[in-house]
């Protein structure tokens, strides 16, 4: 994540040069007016004038240059969000499928709303207020050393304190603010899922219990935030406390030297007002420290949630499917719960394979293992004496289709969720419609093909969701289709046609796991594999 920061440096540089200039002008214009005032008592009425000029002329230009300042400020805050938040999906589309799969996604969507906002308000934010800070101290300090040295010894006094109390407070910050991403992430995955099963709620008479849940839920994550907020109201009281004492004995400091004849009208106006550029800067930077400080839990949790458990490297490229898929000896197991063992087949290109077998025999897994969303535990499965495990995933699966029972439909035009995007001709999309039994529902639409789909298709039926997922896996042409379960919301006269359809495909391989058996259409299989007791039986 800090690499996405390091990416906009221009732009930060950018926006230091301006507020260089903005805290140059923080110091120019005190010292015209204090040349205005030790003027005005002399009564030197020519260079009075020539001083006042030059007074307004650094106000004119004051206004554009803090323009720039907020302009560039907040050009690279969105730059640098835009940048992390496309490097953290890029990322997240990198995550093995397996591992995303055993993982909850909403712990995702956490990262992308609560752990951002709070990259935003806590990092990027007070980086800019400490390098603004220190800019202004800096005028600060350039200030009263022309008037007395020793008032500069009580500005580094009070930042050294403000340091202190910053770095003793990050500790229980940084754990506080990790403790309450953690709950965020549970209080996101609790929402997804009450409102996924909003019908089973109503329909059980569960809303007490979701109305308790969810209080108590909210009321652990308000709390983390309550905790949060005091200790920083503690150190932020101990400090502000710092600084009045801080001003008023800078005041007491310059009454007394102004009494004492070694500092003029003018440097006593000046004093005053550079009191306030010491001050503010320094309750600015002990502010925005601890919050900085307090976000490193936050990068390391994100980087963390990104990492792959398993990582390998895939080296061969993969141009087609030429001959055979060949398990050999291939074990796999979820954890301690052995699903294959020792299995030992062939799968030949051109060649129609139905699969079957008990639930939790290992039909979906085989699915799996040839979609290389798992790897073999041990064994072995090569397509064209390449092992499939070192086949490069983004070629391999441009020669592939996935037809399944679980269909994900993206909230937009019927032929967007056909093509997924990609260009086809309007003969090749009609001819899918038509094998996936689809031609009279969207006939019957008064957009057709630009009817829109609605989050996830809930203004269609289970049937003509699936019948989109068959269309859209028969559009792109692969040589080598899997279904798993794709018949299964379909009404079997329907079911019976469409996979008719399929096997009377040429030049493609299929292999189907279903528990939907059509015996008229078992002769149309070139073989028909049971699944079960960990191995494949013909």
């Amino acid at each position: 994540m800090f690499s996405r920061i390091r990416s906009n440096l221009p732009l930060f540089i950018m926006l230091v040069i301006f507020l260089l200039v903005l805290g140059a002008l923080n110091i120019f214009l005190p010292l015209e007016i204090k040349t205005i005032v030790d003027l005005t008592i002399k009564g030197n009425t020519s260079e009075f004038w020539k001083h006042a000029i030059i007074v307004v002329s650094l106000i004119v230009i004051f206004f554009p240059t803090q323009l720039l300042v907020n302009w560039s400020e907040g050009l690279f805050i969105k730059k640098c969000l835009k940048s992390m938040k496309a490097n953290y999906i890029k990322r997240v589309f990198n995550k093995n499928i397996n591992e995303f799969q055993a993982e909850n996604n909403a712990n995702y969507l956490s990262s992308l709303t609560n752990d951002f906002n709070l990259i935003e308000k806590n990092y990027l934010e007070p980086i800019i207020a400490i390098v603004s800070s220190v800019i202004f101290f800096a005028a600060g300090i350039i200030l009263i050393s022309i008037v007395s040295p020793y008032i500069l010894l009580m500005a580094v006094g009070l930042i050294i304190i403000n340091i202190i109390i910053a770095s003793i407070a990050s500790k229980p910050l940084n754990e506080n603010t990790k403790q309450r991403s953690e709950l965020f992430n549970k209080y996101t995955s609790y929402i997804k899922e009450v409102l996924s099963a909003f019908h089973i709620i109503k329909t059980n008479n569960l809303t007490d219990k979701v109305e308790k849940d969810f209080s108590e839920t909210s009321y652990k994550v308000q709390q983390k935030g309550y905790t949060i907020d005091k200790i920083l109201s503690v150190v932020f009281a101990i400090q502000n406390l710092n600084f009045n004492l801080t001003f008023f004995g800078l005041i007491i400091v310059v009454g007394i030297m102004a009494l004492n004849g070694n500092v003029t009208l003018g440097g006593v106006v000046l004093i005053v007002q550079s009191t306030d550029k010491l001050v503010w800067p320094v309750q600015q930077f002990s502010e925005s420290l601890p919050k900085v400080l307090s976000v490193k839990s936050i990068f390391n949790k994100i980087d963390e949630s990104l990492i792959n458990k398993v990582e390998y490297a895939e080296t061969l490229s993969f141009n087609g499917f030429e001959d055979e898929i060949k398990f050999s000896d291939v074990n796999f197991s979820y954890e301690e719960n052995e699903i294959l063992k020792d299995v030992n087949f062939t799968f030949k290109k051109n060649k129609k394979y139905l699969l079957v077998g008990p639930s939790g025999g290992g039909k979906s897994t085989i699915l799996r293992l040839l979609r290389k969303y798992f790897n073999p535990g041990s064994g072995k499965i090569v397509i064209d004496e390449k092992p499939l495990l070192d086949i490069k995933k983004d070629q391999y699966f441009s020669h592939i289709s996935n037809i399944e029972q679980q269909v994900f439909l993206f909230e937009d035009t019927i032929r967007n969720n056909l093509t997924l995007y990609k260009e086809y001709s309007d003969e090749e999309i009609l001819d899918a419609i038509e094998k996936a039994g689809l031609t009279d529902f969207v006939q019957g639409l008064q957009s057709g093909l630009d009817s829109v789909v609605y989050d996830n298709g809930k203004n269609i039926s289970g049937g003509e969701r699936s019948r989109i997922a068959i269309a859209r896996g028969l559009i792109r042409k692969a040589e080598i289709i899997f279904l798993d379960e794709a018949f299964a919301s379909l009404d079997i006269e329907k079911a019976k046609g469409i996979e008719k359809s399929i096997l009377n495909l040429n030049n493609v391989t299929i292999i189907n796991v279903s528990h939907v058996v059509f015996k008229e259409h078992e002769n149309l299989y070139d073989e028909v594999l049971i699944v079960k007791d960990k191995s494949i039986y013909s």
